[in-house]
Order: C-alpha cells, then sequence, then structure tokens
C-alpha cells in the first residue's frame, strides 16, 4: 500500500512536469516567432505583430501596452523566470473565475485556482474609468447590438463591423454599476490603452474564444494592484538563478 502511494505521488508530479513542459514548449514557440518579428524590425502598426507582443505582455504579467520597453525587453531576454499569480480560497474554489489587472490590463482566467489563460485588454478612459468591483456575469450575447449609449451616437445593430462591442458580449451584474461588460472591438488598435467608456474590450478572437467556455454566473473581480492585494490576488513576473531551483526537484525524487 506504500508503495502504490509513492507510484502515485510520483506519476502525478511526472504529469505536472510534463504539462508544464507543453505549455513551456507553447510559450517557448511564441516567445520565438516573436523575437524573430523583432530581429527583422517590429512595427507595432502590423496588427498581428503588435497582438502577439501584447499576447507575450498580458501571458507574463508585464504591463500591456504593445511597446517594446525595459521589462519587456528584460522578460523577452531572460532564460530564467517565473510567471507568479497567487490568489485567495475564494478562487481555487471556483472552476471558472475571472481576474482583470487595471493596472497592467491583463484578464486572466483561473480554473479551480489555477491560470488557465491570460488576455490583453483595453479598459476605460480617465473620464470614464472601469470601475474597481466584484461583478459576476449576468448574460452573453452573439453579435450584441449598441444602443449608442442612451442617444449619444447613432445606435449599431449587431454584426456591423462598425459596432463597437465586435461580435461577443458578456454582462456584468448591474445592482452597483449598470451597462458594463466584456465585449470585442471594431478598433484593434485600441486593446493595451485607456480608451473605452468603461467596459472591458478585448481582441475579437480572444473575446469569441472565452464565450466558449466561460459560463453565466462566472465571478468577475476587476481592481487596480492594490485593490486586487487587498483582495488577496497578486499577478507578476520574478527571475531566478537556475541552480536555485535545484532543491525543489532533489526533494521530489
Amino acid at each position: 500500500m506504500v508503495i502504490s502511494k509513492k507510484i502515485l505521488f510520483l506519476s502525478i508530479v511526472m504529469l505536472f512536469i510534463f504539462l508544464s513542459q507543453v505549455v513551456f514548449a507553447e510559450t517557448n514557440e511564441k516567445e520565438a516567432v516573436l523575437k524573430e518579428q523583432i530581429a527583422k524590425g517590429y512595427n507595432g502598426n502590423v496588427l498581428e505583430q503588435r497582438n502577439l507582443l501584447l499576447k507575450f505582455q498580458a501571458e507574463n504579467n508585464l504591463t500591456v501596452d504593445g511597446i517594446i520597453g525595459k521589462e519587456t525587453t528584460k522578460a523577452l531576454k531572460a532564460k530564467n523566470k517565473r510567471v507568479v499569480d497567487k490568489v485567495p480560497e475564494e478562487i481555487k474554489e471556483k472552476e471558472w473565475f475571472i481576474v482583470i489587472n487595471k493596472d497592467k490590463k491583463i484578464l486572466t482566467v483561473y480554473n479551480y485556482g489555477e491560470v488557465y489563460q491570460k488576455y490583453p485588454v483595453a479598459l476605460g478612459k480617465s473620464s470614464s474609468p472601469t470601475p474597481d468591483y466584484k461583478f459576476t456575469i449576468v448574460n452573453k450575447l452573439v453579435n450584441p447590438d449598441w444602443g449608442g449609449m442612451g442617444g449619444k451616437f447613432k445606435p449599431i445593430k449587431g454584426g456591423d463591423p462598425r459596432n463597437p462591442l465586435g461580435k461577443r458580449w458578456l454582462g456584468l451584474s448591474t445592482e452597483k454599476y449598470w451597462g458594463y461588460g466584456i465585449h470585442g472591438n471594431s478598433d484593434p488598435y485600441s486593446i493595451g490603452k485607456y480608451i473605452s467608456y468603461g467596459c472591458i474590450r478585448m481582441i475579437n478572437e480572444d473575446v469569441e474564444e472565452l464565450y466558449e467556455y466561460i459560463p453565466v454566473e462566472t465571478n468577475v473581480w476587476i481592481g487596480t494592484e492594490k485593490v486586487l492585494k487587498e483582495w488577496g490576488v497578486e499577478q507578476y513576473i520574478e527571475y531566478y538563478n537556475r541552480v536555485a531551483m535545484g532543491p525543489f526537484f532533489r526533494c521530489i525524487f
């Protein structure tokens, strides 16, 4: 029985390492493509290149801005880095949970407390900021109509390429704040900016992916890093010496 437990434990560890290596390989492939583009001459006006950089920044808990600055350059060059997400038990207990970091402009999806996916987003501008709040998804729509913000603008039908909501909408609870949602966009270069009227904009292909697996009633916490930390959430990247990681694997085996 003791031997069986050891075998089971080692099997779980090996599976964890295998899955980690798969994710690591996929991440490495994306980084390799991005580095190749940068070497040839990165052009932020090319949407495919810009989106690849935005996604790299989101996946590495960097500030999403589409700019190859000091921190992004460091993350691209680093051989030994670790993306860290610390979350409270409340998040670990839920199958799906979304956290939106307003400072970094990252939407993170957690599955029982583990990072499932990270997406770059655009948020509200200074005159109409995205609120710090613990929301819940209350509805989902395909090709939503845009009402023109109560008469300020001409309404646009769903499916129209000019529709600022894109092709998907995940509406947020309205007990305190009304009219906020997670949606696509008609201005792909707006992702990574503070530019909306308060809603959370995503790359169209990303929000279509999110729409498929995130159910209604999913919790959505939105806040600055200070607010998120008060709620028990921390998201950052750290760099380490490979030798320092040795004892962890020695303890396992």
